[in-house]
């Protein structure tokens, strides 16, 4: 095996392993933390503390099994071998140090009300299982690169570049899904230390959190195996996983942090709790829209035969980019609204009338993008760097708008918050500067189109030459 086909085994076994170390940093911090202050507690600590180190160490052992597998095959290609030791390394980094803060928050809530540790515990291991399920995606497409020898070459002799992004896919979209799992399990498990009489409602409310994000992974699995599945160009695999990976990125930090704000919305005015867990679920089909148009344009790039892999790269930054932008504006304005809500209640119907008008208007990025998208894959004419050029005027211009929309929105919220009274004149002011923020990505749409009706006419006058 030559030296560059060791750089798979260290992603697979490094990037893991750096997760578990840090995490055990973490954990053995907040565990001597709580020791120190509750000696009659100490024995418990100890031995609950040891009994977790063993338990997550899993994540190394994955990591150290792909690695051997990799070193095992004489015939696999440095590309597969990236492929397989990123899948399992970028997806298990960030979920085992998430977990270590899950059992970290764990150890506050028992500190906090010692006589629920039983409680708490058996929660923490339930939630530890829940966030693992992401990783747990990247350890199946890195047996998958690994196992079938027809995914060793992509033709007699000739590797797949293909590999890499398909373990980037699957591992980018485990990593943010298990990073705001974890967010919301340690949020729970806090809120749970903080009020006992609520610890069954926090569980449900964290358990539908973590199967409405997981959606995101789970995209970037269906993804990364219908990539497997078809004969696409490294820039077409590109193409497909930077449409996902990047507006499933933006869904999954949306949603992730919106829960977490609801959950503060209900510690803060449990009374309502029935009504802010339903606009919870409300505001994350809407953020979850974003990743459906990632997954749509995927979808589309894998299915067209004979694209230009690099027209497959425009079309997959156009919606990524602008996705991820509206993704993250969302996300702003939702949880604001949520945790508003939590604090005056009496607004209620007028929060929702806001937030919905603020999704509305703030969707229209992403609207342009999958427009673009639509336009960049079906045009016969469209090649090359005329493709990316129309993907990034657009998904550029879209990322920004969508972010500025949604912190202008959650200003707006603030606002009406404190200023009762001005609400209608805030609104309107409010429909105002969004509209004057749309403008640029209104300019980059323009300029999208212009690019792929520029690129129609120099082919015509192409053909008009040659005939």
């Amino acid at each position: 095996m030559e030296i560059v086909n060791y750089i798979g085994p260290w992603l697979a076994v490094g990037l893991a392993g750096i997760g578990v170390a840090i995490g055990q940093w973490i954990l053995a911090k907040k565990a001597i933390e709580v020791i120190g202050k509750k000696k009659e507690l100490s024995s418990y600590f100890l031995t609950v503390t040891i009994l977790w180190i063993a338990l997550v160490e899993s994540a190394a052992i994955y990591g150290l099994i792909i690695a051997f597998q990799i070193l095992g095959s004489d015939t696999l290609s440095l590309t597969a071998s990236i492929g397989a030791g990123l899948a399992i390394g970028l997806a298990w980094l960030w979920a085992w140090i998430w977990e270590w803060k899950l059992i970290a928050g764990a150890i506050w809530a028992m500190d906090k009300n010692p006589e629920l540790k039983w409680k708490i515990m058996t929660f923490m291991v339930l939630f530890i299982a829940l966030v693992e399920s992401a990783a747990i995606y990247g350890l199946v497409i890195a047996f998958q690169i690994l196992g079938d020898p027809a995914f060793k070459e992509w033709f007699v002799g000739v590797p797949s570049e293909a590999f890499i992004w398909m373990g980037l896919a699957v591992g980018l979209a485990g990593l943010w899904v298990a990073i705001w799992e974890g967010i919301l399990a340690e949020k729970a498990l806090e809120m749970m230390g903080k009020r006992e009489k609520m610890i069954s409602f926090f569980l449900t409310v964290t358990i539908l959190g973590i199967a409405l994000v997981e959606s995101a992974a789970i995209y970037g699995l269906v993804v990364a195996f219908d990539v497997l599945s078809k004969d696409l160009s490294l820039y077409a695999a590109a193409g497909a996983g930077a449409a996902i990976g990047f507006a499933g990125l933006g869904a999954g930090i949306g949603e992730g942090i919106l829960i977490s704000g609801a959950m503060s919305a209900i510690a803060r005015n449990p009374q309502i709790k029935g009504k802010i867990l339903t606009f919870m679920v409300l505001f994350v089909a809407l953020v979850e829209v974003t990743a459906i148009y990632g997954l749509i344009i995927a979808f589309k790039i894998s299915a067209s035969v004979g694209l230009d892999g690099v027209v497959a790269l425009g079309a997959g930054l156009a919606i990524g980019l602008a996705g991820l932008g509206v993704g993250i504006g969302r996300w702003y304005l939702s949880e604001e609204s949520l945790k508003t809500m939590g604090k005056n209640p009496k607004m209620i119907s007028f929060l929702l009338t806001v937030s919905i008008l603020g999704v509305a208007l703030v969707e229209s990025a992403a609207i342009y993008a999958l427009i673009v998208a639509f336009g960049i894959l079906d045009s016969t004419t469209l090649v090359g760097i005329w493709a990316i050029g129309s993907g990034l005027a657009i998904g550029l211009a879209g990322l920004g708008a969508g972010i500025g929309e949604g912190l202008l929105i959650k200003g707006a919220i603030k606002g009406i918050n404190q200023n009762p009274e001005q609400k209608g004149k805030i609104m309107a002011f409010m429909v105002l500067f969004v509209a004057l923020v749309e403008v640029v990505a209104i300019y980059g749409l323009i300029i999208a189109f212009n690019i792929i009706n520029s690129s129609a006419k120099v082919a015509e006058e192409v053909i008009t030459v040659i005939g």
